[in-house]
């Protein structure tokens, strides 16, 4: 779908939005990428997002954005330029440009693009399936929305060819780890239930918001704990938080949102 975009400074037609041919972030995965809601021209959860932006290009030496307010006026614009009123905004940072090899140059020229697209219903419920690839808590990719997402790439499109929604994964050690997009969560006898971040877990923006919101357990648990689970959910910035109905063609939780759940989206 052709559209407007912003890139280093620039509105252009999404057709132009390329990286250049020396972008690290194309040809290396050497950047970090934010997606966000926006309604009617506010970005939903915009703090949460900037911070962990902020945190993750602190630790990978990426220059992040200073001016988040610019930032957010600009999400506006572009879903005005876009006429969307409810979008999804993905935020792309990368290295830039820089020579041959794995070495950044000494000077970094941050490229940012931002890029708009109609936000689809979400789904009423989701099936996972268990993926057989594993996330390192060590793995740098684990713990920040970096480009480099083949591993969910490929856990996606096994997930699919197996007839589910999501892929499952765990972490090296077999612990619950998280869907290939999304954070898990579940319900044990009244009590909300999450993968430590220790387990190769993004820290979400909505799971952000759900530890602030009430009591919940993180840490590592195996994956026959969802089979008691009295709910199953998982959540992103997109869809917000989804039932789990069945792990492996097997039915898990109630396939409903615990309403404490979804208080917090109402």
């Amino acid at each position: 779908m052709s559209g407007i975009a912003f890139k280093d400074g620039d509105w252009i037609e999404t057709a132009r939005t390329g990286w250049g041919l020396e972008d690290r972030g194309g040809l290396l995965g050497d950047g970090l990428f934010e997606t966000l809601h926006v309604i009617k021209g506010k970005a939903v959860r915009f703090d949460r997002h900037m911070a962990r932006l902020a945190r993750s290009a602190s630790e990978l030496g990426l220059p992040g954005p200073r001016d988040a307010d610019g930032i957010a006026e600009l999400i506006g614009e572009l879903a005005a330029r876009n006429a969307l009123k409810d979008a999804v905004v993905r935020l792309t940072l990368t290295a830039g440009a820089g020579p041959r090899g794995l070495e950044r140059p000494d000077e970094l020229v941050p490229s940012l693009t931002l890029t708009a697209a109609p936000r689809k219903a979400p789904p009423a419920s989701v099936a996972l399936s268990l993926s057989e690839i594993r996330r390192s808590p060590a793995s740098l990719t684990a713990r920040h929305k970096t480009l480099s997402y083949m591993d969910n790439v490929q856990a996606r499109r096994q997930a699919r060819g197996q007839g589910a929604d999501m892929a499952l994964l765990t972490d090296t050690r077999g612990n619950l780890s998280g869907g290939d997009c999304a954070n898990l969560f579940w319900l044990t006898s009244g009590e909300v239930f999450t993968p430590a971040t220790a387990c190769g877990v993004l820290a979400g923006t909505v799971r952000a918001e759900i530890l602030d919101s009430m009591p919940v357990e993180a840490g590592a648990f195996p994956v026959d704990m969802l089979a008691g689970a009295e709910a199953v959910f998982v959540t992103n910035a997109v869809f917000g938080a989804v039932p789990v109905t069945t792990l492996d063609g097997r039915p898990v939780g109630s396939g409903e949102l615990p309403a404490k759940i979804a208080a917090i989206f109402a």
